[in-house]
């Protein structure tokens, strides 16, 4: 039994992130991770260019930018039975555009990273329980393997295992919606572009990811995906071989608690943004980056200390998604009452400087 100054459950944008910068601060760190590495993700993969600040600080920008990816120029927008229109995506600096890019490439780079820097990385080990042990806390995974730490950083997910245990999540009110994403070619004469489709079951995107590969994904309530998902292979080209993967659910109320007695929750497992608007990596990314700089903040009391890094913790976590999610919550709105988004469709198509308005405030 091993013991570290910090271990983190999930490797995804946020724990990679919080992992390899306290490894860069000298912090001894475990980084725990369910799956087996490469690995595909339900997302929508697009990096929104809030997110670069944290991969300088990474030191990782330019690795990022050599992933196979493709930068949008605009947007298109539809509603079946509504019509179409585009609008210019915002004219970003070229250093930090927004990206699309297979999650799947940008996870790995970031658990690279985090071994480099100093993390000892284990994938294929979900966690099976979690305990008090005196003032450390103790991880078991299905290895078999238990660790001891100072600390825990839960980033796994909307699902959290570690803050279900914990009961730091609150209880899950309805199952909602359901998410399914799969990768398919380039649909005939498809030019690349972002598109935002409004289907008469649910809500879809699309997106290119380069090299003839584009991602799909749709969102559905409970109960109406079976034909959602008809509709958009109507509309677009699916094999039928082709490997959907799913999520669910796709809300989740933000957790009763961010940080408890040495266990803090980062990205999905604290606060779920949604697939609609690009947001979810770089939220993701920066919760990371925010956690790992009190984390390795000093304080001379120890018992201090920690009270205090959990109480700045919450305020900055707080800080970080008060303002930012608007054009998230109303996409949310017309995605869960099809019948609203149809209802709303020809003034949002009649009027495309709404739409840019709405896209500016997400790609900022």
């Amino acid at each position: 039994m091993r013991e570290y100054d910090l271990i983190v459950v999930g490797a995804g944008p946020a724990g990679s992130t919080c992992a390899a910068l306290c490894a860069m601060f000298g912090k001894k760190v475990l980084l725990l991770e369910a799956s087996r590495f490469p690995r595909d993700k339900v997302c929508g993969d697009c990096l929104n260019p809030t997110a670069w600040p944290v991969l300088d600080e990474l030191g990782i920008a330019e690795q990022v930018r050599s992933l196979p990816s493709t930068i949008p120029r605009k947007i298109r927008f539809s509603v079946v039975g509504a019509g179409e229109t585009e609008i210019p995506l915002p004219a970003s600096n070229a250093a930090t555009p927004e990206l699309v890019i297979r999650r799947r490439d940008l996870d790995a780079l970031l658990v690279e990273h985090a071994i480099a820097s100093g993390v000892e990385f284990q994938d294929g080990s979900p966690v099976t329980s979690l305990r008090r042990v005196s003032d450390l806390w103790e991880v078991t995974t299905s290895l078999g393997e238990s660790h001891l730490a100072k600390l825990i950083v839960a980033s796994d997910g909307r699902n959290s295992v570690t803050a279900r245990h914990l009961g730091m999540h609150a209880p899950l009110r309805r199952t909602g919606r359901i998410g399914l994403q799969t990768h398919i070619p380039h649909p005939h004469e498809y030019d690349g572009t972002l598109e935002m489709r409004i289907y008469r079951n649910g809500y879809g995107g699309l997106a290119d990811l380069g090299n003839g590969i584009a991602n799909l994904c749709l969102v559905a309530n409970d109960g109406a995906m079976k034909e959602l998902r008809k509709e958009a292979e109507k509309h677009y080209p699916v094999a039928s071989a082709a490997a959907w993967r799913s999520i669910t659910p796709i809300s989740r109320a933000t957790a009763r608690n961010v940080a408890h007695n040495g266990v803090f929750l980062c990205g999905d497992a604290a606060r779920v943004v949604e697939p609609f608007t690009g947001e979810g990596i770089s939220f993701a990314l920066r919760s990371g980056a925010l956690l790992s700089g009190i984390l390795n903040s000093g304080e001379s009391d120890a018992s201090v200390h920690l009270l205090k890094k959990e109480e700045l913790y919450r305020w900055g976590h707080r800080d970080l998604y008060r303002n930012g999610l608007l054009v998230n919550h109303f996409t949310r709105l017309l995605s869960e009452h099809p019948r609203i988004a149809h209802s709303l469709a020809p003034l949002l198509l009649a009027f495309p400087e709404l739409l840019s308005f709405l896209t500016r405030k997400v790609i900022r």
